[in-house]
């Protein structure tokens, strides 16, 4: 598939308005980004959304029920000064609401031991939930490091009774973190692959039912733990971006066994790193189809099917948005995709 920049530079070029200008100066944003906001949730959803980005988000303990009952460790890390609220769509998962001067999440006894994984936020937990709905069986995660996915569904598998998960990432530091994580987590399902994502298709004889895509991206959803995500992607450099998402979901549709799924994910709440990328591959893959998420977990947001000059095919409102001033969690989108058999 020939993927031009300037097409795609052409497609998301956005003039900001005036208000869009002023609300940006005001709040540290670029102003295409604002004028997003306003053309997608109005006015007053744009503010809700700017104030819920200036708070903080709460945390993740996710109980490695391979070692611990999730029960048992609660009360550990309560006694330790931690109070947990568990999350209701995610078993064995705990919100931090309250934390001690000491000692740190990742400093305790049980974290060393393995017991639990630290999430910045639950909204990395649904994507994994959603993909191995009812399925045991190897998986591949294309992006891997540092690790937070790929341990939750080594865990998943080896508490189903089968299924090997095929960790891949091209940043050796951030494999690094990922080897750490499975050796701390006592995981021995777990291979480590270093590669460009997008020639895995090239490297690998293996065919997946079951692969997901946490593609690198602007990373817009997360202004709330990065605030320089407000003015840190130029137009220019989100046309770079989105280039290379949709080569990574291109490439890795020949990695997907008929009738499989790929969940393609990112921290982002831009429709041009979303549903326009999903929207481009599988007007070019005719063999490639989103379908609906296999079970609801929460009430999420539907996706995008029209944005400024943009139409996309309508089967892209299957795809799931999480907004932090609807859910209370990072923004977010899911994309979940199946090869025709």
């Amino acid at each position: 598939m020939k993927i031009e920049l300037y097409e795609i530079y052409r497609d998301i070029y956005v003039k900001p308005t005036r208000e869009a200008s002023e609300l940006a100066l005001e709040h540290g944003y670029l102003p295409y980004m604002v004028q997003r906001y306003l053309d997608i949730l109005g006015e007053k959803g744009a503010l809700e959304l700017i104030r819920a980005f200036e708070k903080p988000v709460k945390p993740v303990v996710r109980t490695n029920t391979l070692i611990v009952e999730s029960s048992e460790l609660k009360i550990r890390l309560e006694n330790l000064g931690f109070k947990l609220e568990e999350i209701p769509w995610a078993p064995g998962s705990f919100w931090v609401t309250e934390k001690p001067k000491s000692p740190t999440l990742g400093a305790t006894h049980e974290y060393l031991k393995g017991y639990y994984y630290v999430h910045r936020d639950a909204s990395g937990l649904l994507p994994v939930l959603l993909l191995l709905h009812e399925y045991s069986g190897d998986v591949l995660d294309t992006c891997a490091a540092p690790g937070g996915k790929a341990t939750y569904m080594a865990q998943i598998l080896r508490k189903s009774g089968s299924g090997v998960v095929y960790a891949n990432d091209l940043v050796l530091y951030r494999l690094k973190a990922l080897i750490g994580h499975a050796m701390r987590m006592r995981l021995d399902n777990i291979i480590v692959l270093w590669s460009d994502a997008r020639i895995l298709n090239k490297r690998l004889k293996k065919r997946f039912h079951r692969i997901l895509l946490d593609a690198p991206c602007s990373g817009e959803g997360r202004i709330s733990v990065d605030p320089t995500r407000k003015h840190k992607t130029s137009i220019l450099d989100l046309a770079i971006l989105i280039k290379r998402e949709i080569e990574l979901l291109a490439s890795l549709v020949d990695l997907l066994e008929p009738g499989g799924v790929l969940a393609y994910v990112t921290c982002s709440i831009a429709p041009e790193e979303n549903e326009y990328v999903v929207n481009y591959v599988t007007r070019a893959r005719r063999d490639l189809v989103v379908i609906d998420p296999p079970t609801r977990l929460l009430d999420y947001s539907k996706g995008v099917v029209e944005y400024r000059n943009l139409k996309f095919n309508e089967d892209l409102e299957k795809c799931i948005r999480l907004w932090p001033h609807i859910h209370g969690l990072f923004g977010y989108t899911i994309c979940l995709l199946s090869r025709r058999e």
